[in-house]
């Protein structure tokens, strides 16, 4: 991740998680300024040849997160808080902060299925929904996704102070 930036990460994922944990959304005021003001800022800072990099990032961010929109996995609060974030680093941390955030909030979401259902429902609950994943009339347990972006950048961040190589 490109040093200097780190600050506005942390400020829109520290928002983005207080909201979500709060109210359950995480605000297009907050995404769509930070994803713009990336843009605008790697413009203005780094010139034209940061274009391909900012633009990028945002266009993998959209590729991973879409399809778990799509198939009503994320909100798309969250889908937009990637892309948010995305303009202020670069493709590869994109890709690690995508895989590191989508393995915590599987183990998350797990944790709280198993706790809330029990091992056995939760299997059959899980079993019908990758049959039929539209078409279900379970109530699904909504989980705030942005807190999982928020813990894996921190362990991202001490990962690199600690020089842990996972990707």
């Amino acid at each position: 991740m490109f040093e200097g930036y780190e600050i506005v990460v942390w400020f829109v994922l520290i928002v983005a998680s207080i909201t979500d944990l709060r109210w359950g959304k995480i605000y297009n005021h907050l995404t769509l300024t930070s994803m713009g003001a990336g843009v605008l800022v790697r413009l203005g800072l780094e010139g034209t040849a940061s274009i391909s990099i900012t633009l990028s990032s945002i266009a993998i961010a959209f590729v991973f997160f879409f399809p778990l929109y799509y198939l009503k996995t994320l909100a798309a609060g969250d889908v937009k808080l990637l892309m948010a974030i995305a303009p202020w680093g670069n493709s590869q941390w994109v890709i690690r902060l995508s895989l590191t955030s989508i393995l915590l909030g599987a183990l998350v979401g797990l944790f709280i299925l198993i706790k809330k259902n029990g091992i056995l429902k939760s299997a059959a609950s899980m079993a019908r929904a990758f049959h039929s994943p539209k078409t279900t009339n379970e109530k699904m347990t909504r989980m705030p996704f942005a807190p999982a972006f928020f813990c894996s950048f921190l362990f991202l961040k001490i990962s690199e102070a600690k020089g842990w190589l996972f990707f």
